[in-house]
């Protein structure tokens, strides 16, 4: 036989006192706001390194084209046709006749 009092809580009725919706409540908000900070955090550091990756992009770009106008300027400078009057400058004397040794004979060193 059980007896129940009209004054004893059940087990029910204890679990559900305690459970409050208010605590739920501010449980959500708190983790709502924590994953909004979260979120915008991120999307500011994506947004920043766009920008610098956007920066250096542009940057080699335009380092790209000083190289390329660079190597223009050294195919330039070592042409013939600007070596030639540089060198009538120098009063250099022209070489006619040129004169190589051969010895007739494989020649090997010996320790």
């Amino acid at each position: 036989m059980i007896i129940r009092s009209v004054n004893t809580p059940t087990r029910r009725q204890s679990i559900k006192k305690n459970f409050s919706w208010r605590t739920l409540n501010i449980f959500l908000s708190l983790a709502c706001v924590a994953l909004g900070l979260t979120y915008l955090v991120g999307i500011n550091d994506l947004t920043v390194k766009g920008f610098a990756l956007k920066d250096l992009k542009s940057q080699q770009q335009m380092l790209m084209e000083a190289n390329q106008d660079l190597q223009a300027k050294v195919l330039g400078l070592q042409s013939y046709a600007s070596i030639s009057p540089r060198l009538q400058g120098l009063n250099m004397v022209a070489v006619e006749d040129v004169a190589y040794l051969s010895s007739k004979t494989p020649v090997v060193a010996k320790k």
